[in-house]
């Protein structure tokens, strides 16, 4: 994929000496895009910070974090509870990282740990009944920076860009830092 800056159109360009009027009048100065913004990878990193600080900012940033948000959402499709493994595949995250996440959501009193019934060396987590009312009260908020992020996007652009994105993951599941076995 060879692109150019004239490929980014869209993106602010620097006018002559550097400076471009922003919307308040103010004078700014706005460099040309550097070649970073034709690399993907870069762009879906830069997404994700996006994302992350849109949930923050709507959800408020003491409360809970994007990860947390989905380990509850995840959880609440396992009646019986789900072990770090289990939570790992389905977030994407190492299973460190994972134990982590649970742990202080445990030390909050919105899920619940125990030793595995088949197997004592697995721990099994169990979203509380403070779980779910964290979840239904943020769940508004979540959803607000979501609609937020697409915003920009025509509900045909929506579908293209989930699709897009599921097709993106599926093909290489097994490729990131943390490994995802189908």
């Amino acid at each position: 994929m060879t692109r150019t800056r004239n490929d980014l159109p869209t993106l602010p360009r620097r006018q002559s000496r550097g400076i471009r009027k922003a919307a308040g009048d103010e004078e700014q100065s706005v460099p040309d895009p550097s070649r970073i913004w034709t690399r993907p990878g870069f762009l879906i990193r830069r997404l994700h910070q996006i994302q992350s600080g849109l949930f923050l900012e709507k959800c408020g940033t003491s409360t809970i974090t994007p990860l947390q948000f989905g380990m509850l959402t995840v959880l609440t499709e396992y009646s019986d509870g789900a072990d770090i493994g289990t939570l790992a595949f389905q977030l994407g995250t190492d299973r460190s990282t994972t134990a982590d996440v649970a742990r202080r959501l445990a030390r909050r009193g919105y899920i619940e740990q125990a030793p595995a019934k088949t197997d004592r060396r697995k721990m099994v987590s169990r979203i509380t009944k403070e779980g779910r009312v964290c979840l239904r009260n943020k769940e508004p908020c979540m959803q607000v920076s979501q609609d937020l992020l697409l915003q920009p996007l025509s509900p045909k652009q929506r579908v293209a860009l989930m699709d897009a994105l599921r097709i993106l993951v599926r093909v290489s599941y097994d490729k990131g830092r943390a490994k995802m076995r189908l």
